[in-house]
């Protein structure tokens, strides 16, 4: 539990806590004063009685001028929030309150023993102590109560408003193909790389789809289920490396029937007992195996050298088969080059893509004509049926900041006035 919520479990504000503090010692100072005063005799009790006084004046200022300051702020505070609920962004500054006591203690305590002694004649001169000098500490209270003012400032109140967003939104997940072949060099640096260049300008156009993304080799893994925060989603590609799952295989089958159940489930799964309540928002209903489904919002852009040499459990076609059954589009992305280098190395297939995209519906593009894949995509979006997503969103409202800022500003600046003019001490 931090200091902060300390503070609230006690009841105590803490734009208050500098006078609660103040008054805390004062009455502390009282308690052992009175008790030095008691144990004393008559002629004694006098002098002692004047050093507990002078003592206690101080630190009853700060409770006094800091419990206006705060009652004043305290309102301040709650009228501009309007009802917001208050965050600390650095509530651990709070502790800079000590710092306010341990001046408090130097400047009415310590400071003290220096004082300077003048002689006079004739002791007439010398009239009782005036209200300025019981005020004497004055300047040194707007300091500690300063100092306590910032370490509020320096806590960074603050209030959120919840903003919600109407978006039209489908539904990409992105299929990566990592095997061994990913390394050839037939594209600048490699495959793998103008991949991971293609994904990422495509995230950058997506504003408000949700995006998921299975990577795939010798064996299919899902890296990142489905998010609208397509900038974590362009991270974990521009962090992906060869080796992160089985490399020796490409499973374009295996990669592609995962992304399928993760969009299957996408919408959330229901109870498809007939008479069961349905579960499924508006416009959807509950399939036979447990789904919700409703418009055909969802596709999935397949990324590889379209050389499938290994399953586990899907073929490329039986995968593509179910994505049609499911009215899945499916864009496919050569990887590689389609002419025979003159040094060999490993091949390309570009029939097995084209397959998967002509029988789900969807289209065949190069990784290295990226301007006609966006420009196809995006027309294909077009036509897809949208549902519309609430998206909510935490925003800063009111920096609550700069009034303590001010205040503590003010009090230095009294501080400094008083200390050099009518309550200036010598020496």
């Amino acid at each position: 539990m931090t200091i902060a919520d300390s503070a609230s479990v006690l009841g105590i504000a803490p734009v208050r806590l500098a006078t609660t503090i103040g008054l805390s010692v004062a009455i502390l100072v009282g308690v052992v004063g009175a008790a030095w005063i008691l144990a004393a005799d008559h002629d004694e009790r006098q002098r002692r009685t004047f050093v507990v006084m002078r003592a206690l004046v101080p630190w009853a200022l700060v409770a006094g001028i800091g419990g206006l300051l705060a009652w004043r702020m305290y309102h301040h505070v709650n009228t501009v929030r309007a009802g917001e609920k208050i965050e600390w962004r650095t509530p651990h500054a709070l502790w800079l309150v000590a710092g306010a006591v341990l001046v408090g203690v130097i400047s009415f305590h310590l400071q003290r023993r220096r004082a300077a002694a003048l002689g006079f004649s004739q002791t007439s001169l010398v009239h009782a102590r005036g209200i300025a000098a019981w005020l004497s500490d004055l300047p040194a209270v707007f300091r500690v109560l300063a100092i306590a003012a910032l370490a509020v400032g320096l806590m960074r109140p603050e209030t959120y408003r919840t903003v919600k967003h109407e978006e039209d939104t489908v539904d990409i997940m992105i299929v990566f193909d990592m095997s061994k072949s990913m390394e050839e060099t037939d594209l600048p640096r490699d495959r793998m790389d103008a991949a991971q260049r293609v994904v990422r300008r495509f995230l950058r156009r997506t504003k408000h789809d949700r995006v998921g993304l299975v990577v795939f080799g010798q064996q299919a893994m899902l890296q990142c289920p489905l998010t609208q925060d397509t900038k974590l989603v362009e991270q974990i590609v521009r962090d992906l490396v060869i080796g992160d799952v089985p490399a020796l295989g490409t499973a374009i089958g295996d990669g592609l029937a995962l992304a399928l159940a993760q969009l299957r489930r996408s919408d959330g799964t229901c109870d498809p007992t007939p008479g069961a309540e349905n579960r499924c928002g508006k416009d959807f209903t509950c399939s036979a195996e447990g789904y919700c489904k409703g418009k055909k919002n969802k596709v999935v852009i397949l990324l590889s050298d379209g050389d499938s040499n290994w399953v586990t459990r899907f073929e490329p076609d039986e995968a593509a088969r179910t994505a049609q059954d499911m009215g899945v589009k499916v864009y496919t992305v050569l990887v590689g080059r389609e002419e025979n280098s003159f040094f060999g190395g490993m091949s390309v297939n570009p029939d097995t893509l084209r397959s998967i995209a002509a029988l789900t519906g969807g289209e065949f593009f190069r990784a290295t004509d990226y301007e006609t894949f966006d420009r196809g995509f995006q027309a294909v979006r077009n036509k897809l049926d949208k549902i519309k997503r609430v998206r909510e969103e935490r925003i800063p409202d009111k920096q609550l900041f700069l009034p303590f800022a001010v205040l503590a500003a003010i009090l230095f600046g009294l501080d400094l006035l008083l200390s050099h003019t009518r309550l200036r001490r010598l020496p």
